[in-house]
Formats: structure tokens, sequence, C-alpha cells
């Protein structure tokens, strides 16, 4: 099976049935199906061959849904690009994906013109305004709207996501239709109310995420109806699941939050919403309780990365109810294994330790990905038999239970968003007045963690947050860079030069059940 016959399926059987609704546009399965076949017969007319990367660079979009699911029929490889980021990271990864065609929707114009002379002159562009590139729209419409036939193998490449790198470099996650079509039946045994055909779904998550990617997948694979919102909007969401049959929803626990301040909150009708699928960082137990008291349904953790294209552990409604009946631990847990998957902890030679014991996450499922694009060793020195090493420290208890503790790779995940100090650090570092510097994850209420840089300046030289602010901004993503910063005399480091950052950690996480976000 392959990820583009879900769509195949339901705009034969079902044409008419609402598939995805952005702001003021609505398209059927039947008209997602033929706008799919024109890109699929359009990719190939440009000369797209299989495994080829075809990329887009736009805020949510019903055209992401269109590349995903045309790259399927043709064997080509998705590449979502992070719309936040700098342009300068955005070309690295256009350039290391060699990818082939990119599309560019609107609001997007300044970006691809600071992007242009980092382009290879062989891509070809399309645009959703009329320019100087194919114009999106009439360029499909030359193209047929029957199903090309291109022979695809089911353990090839679909989707590429970007991660943020230790080494400052981000790695392209590769996965395959069967790692997708595994997420969605994986996902749906642990969800405690299976979608169908006339409900829906709000898709608020970026769709270069694979909370959001995974979501988009997973709602054509139970036929709903897909509405997307271009970025989170906490009283848009809330609008949506009252004039909608909404029953599910993916969102971080700082959405949630940000959802609960709404003033007349109390007052909304969720009584058609079934379960909130959370993850990227816990949920406090006052948030909880506030949460379930309003929206009246189940709540589901998912615990999962990118290189697992998604979720292999699950906190499931009913540990969410054991830990509002008597035990609270539970809610510090991020839950047991999903169907098909497992989970172990290691010490640093791999070998498994006991309950209780912390040591490094390991997981192994068969949504595991195919590796890192064109980085090899890279690849070999994150899957051990296929088990991905996560990075993530933690210990699992008697009942399987797994805990996170801290990280051992050095990540922050910020509402959501991953990032790797070191890419901070390197912007931070062109600053002339910066002779050393350190960032770290610091406790956050609202994102779950925070940056926060210490840095050391040359003699006489003052710098002001403003200014280390302003001199990240063409360099990297606005929301890696750091609100907070502290000015000291020198950083902390062990006898072989390393910055110890356990030590600068140390007191902003002190007396906090997690160590990290």
């Amino acid at each position: 099976m392959l990820v583009h016959q879900f769509l195949d399926y339901y705009g034969r059987n079902g044409p008419d049935a609402p598939c995805l609704s952005l702001e003021k546009t609505s398209r059927s399965y039947g008209e997602i199906l033929a706008l799919t076949n024109q890109l699929a017969n359009g990719l190939l007319a440009l000369g797209v061959a299989k495994g080829e990367r075809v990329a887009i660079l736009s805020e949510n979009s019903i055209e992401h849904c269109l590349l995903f699911m045309a790259a399927s029929k043709v064997g080509a490889v998705a590449v979502p690009l992070n719309f936040r980021l700098a342009p300068a990271e955005i070309g690295f990864i256009v350039s290391d994906s060699a990818t082939r065609v990119l599309l560019v929707l609107e609001g997007m114009e300044s970006t691809l013109e600071a992007l242009r002379g980092q382009l290879p002159q062989e891509i070809v562009i399309a645009t959703g305004w009329e320019s100087d590139d194919h114009h999106l729209e009439s360029w499909l419409a030359a193209f047929s709207a029957d199903s090309p036939v291109v022979e695809v193998d089911q353990h090839e490449a679909v989707i590429q996501l970007y991660t943020s790198g230790t080494t400052g470099n981000p790695k392209g996650v590769v996965s395959s239709h069967y790692n997708i079509l595994t997420l969605c039946m994986m996902n749906m045994i642990a969800t405690p109310h299976r979608s169908a055909q006339g409900s829906a779904g709000i898709i608020c998550a970026p769709l270069f995420h694979i909370g959001g990617a995974g979501s988009l997948f997973s709602s054509l694979y139970h036929g709903q109806h897909a509405l997307l919102h271009k970025g989170f909007d906490p009283a848009r969401l809330v609008d949506d699941i009252e004039q909608y049959p909404v029953d599910s929803v993916f969102m971080v626990p700082a959405m949630i939050m940000m959802v609960l301040q709404i003033p007349d909150i109390e007052q909304r009708d969720f009584s058609k919403l079934r379960q909130i699928f959370y993850g990227a960082s816990p949920i406090s137990e006052t948030v909880l309780r506030k949460a379930l008291a309003i929206f009246q349904c189940d709540f589901v953790q998912m615990y999962g990365m990118t290189e697992t294209t998604g979720t292999v552990v699950n906190l499931s409604a009913e540990d969410h109810r054991k830990a509002l009946d008597g035990r609270p631990e539970l809610l510090r847990s991020c839950g047991r294994p999903s169907i098909g998957g497992a989970a172990k902890v290691v010490d640093s030679n791999g070998n498994e330790k006991s309950p209780g014991e912390v040591g490094e996450i390991w997981l192994k499922s068969e949504t595991n990905m195919i590796g890192y694009y064109n980085l090899p060793e890279a690849t070999t020195t994150n899957l051990t038999d296929n088990w991905v090493h996560t990075g993530d420290a933690g210990y699992m208890d008697e009942e399987g239970y797994l805990y996170l503790k801290d990280r051992i790779k050095d990540m922050v995940v910020s509402g959501g968003e991953n990032i790797y100090p070191v890419e901070v650090e390197n912007a931070i570092a062109t600053h002339d007045a910066v002779v050393d510097v350190a960032v770290i994850g610091i406790p956050d209420d609202k994102y779950g963690e925070a940056l926060l840089a210490f840095v050391v300046t040359k003699a006489d030289v003052t710098l002001t947050l403003e200014e280390l602010v302003e001199s990240c901004r063409d360099k990297i993503a606005g929301y890696k860079i750091p609100r907070q910063l502290e000015i000291i005399d020198e950083l902390p480091r062990n006898p072989s030069g390393k910055i110890l950052k356990k030590v600068l950690r140390a007191p902003f996480w002190e007396g906090v059940e997690r160590g990290i976000g």
C-alpha cells in the first residue's frame, strides 16, 4: 500500500465529501484527487524522476497536501520547508536535498528573493503569484487530472523532514510509505475514539514537522475533513471546534495553555470533541485538570521523534484517568510503547539497564526512518539494529512506563520546536563583542523551555540583549534567538575544555522533577 492510495480511495468512493479546508477555501476529496493528479503529471513533465526531491515553502497550505500526494504517486520525495528559518538556512536545505522543483506560495515573496542567489540554476520554481517563474495555478491547469501510472514500492522514500543537527547543519530524515502507513495504523489503535468519514480534525501544527505532517496523513487515512490552520490561533481553533464536527486535535502543551487563557473559554461548546493529542513536552497536573474540566474529552500524550516518523510511546487516555485518580506520578511519564513499538534504556555501551536506572532511551518501531539523507555515518551512529538513539536520558519502571529525566543530546525544545544550541551559538559568536558563548534551555511556563545565552565579551566591550537579537536576525530563525542574556567572566569547562552546561543549567532546574521541558 502507498500513501496516496488513501486519497484515491476516498476520491473515488466519496468524491463530494469535504477533504481540506483553509480559511475560506474548501476542497472535496474528488477535487483534491484531481489537483493531485495534475501536479503529479506536471512533475513528470518536468522530468522529475523517482527518488528526486520536490519542496514547498509556505505556511500550512492545501498545496502541501497536493505535493505530498503527488510525490507519492510519482515516486518522488516531498520536502516541506520550515518557512520560519532564515533564508540562509532554507538555502542550505534546498541545496542539501538537491531539490528539483520548489513551490513557493503567497507570503514568501521576500524570502524567495533573498534565496535566489543560493538556488541552483536547474531548479524549477512555481509560485502562487504572477511572476517570471511558473504560476502554479495556470501551470497545473495544463495537465491531465488522470492518475499517472508509476511503479512505486512501499519501502521507498516519500517524505524528508529536516531536523536540527548537533554539528550545526540540519539533517534530512527520510521516511518511507511503509513508515507513514505504519504510523497511521499504530496511532489508530492507540486512539480511544477512532475517527471516520463525517468527522473533522484540526491541523494547527506546522506541516514541516512530523506532528503536523503526521496529523495530515492520519486525517486522510480516516477520510476525515482536515481543517488546516496556517498557524496556531487559539481563538480560531475554538471557533472551528464549535462550528465543525471536530473529534480530535493535536497540540503541544503550550498551545493548550493558550487556549485555556481565552476569556470566555468556560462558556464555549466542546461537546463534539472526543480527544486531544499532545506531545513535545509533558503537561502539568494543574493544566491537565483545567483542560479536562473545560474540554470534557480524553487526552493522549505522544512521544517519538522525527527519526521514528512520530509516535512510538503513548500515555493513554486510561493512564491519564489513573493519574487523576491517585497516581499523579504517571503525568511525569510519556507512557508505554504503542503496538509494534519497543523502548529500552541502555548504558553507554548499549547494555540494557534495570528498571529505575537512568540511561539513554532507544526506540524501535517499523516507523523508524530509512536514514539521514546522504549521511551514512550519521545514520549508522544513530541506528543500532534498527534501534533509534533518542538522545533522551530516562528510566523505565517495573510496569514499563517510560520517564524522561534529561537530554544526552544538547537540544532544547521550546514550544514544540527542536533547537540545537550549537546553531544559536554559531550565530552569536559572529558578533564582534563575543569571545565565548554557551546557550542552554531553562524552564518556561509557556513554552516548556526558553533559551538563555551566557556570553563572555571582550574586555571593556558591552553587549545588550537587543544588540544580540538584532545581530542574529539574518542568521537563524527568530524562534532560535535567545530572549535572555547573561554576561559572565568565564564559562565553566572540564579539563579537556568542554563547556559544562550541566553546571550552567543546574540552578534553573533545581527542584524541577524533569530536567527537560
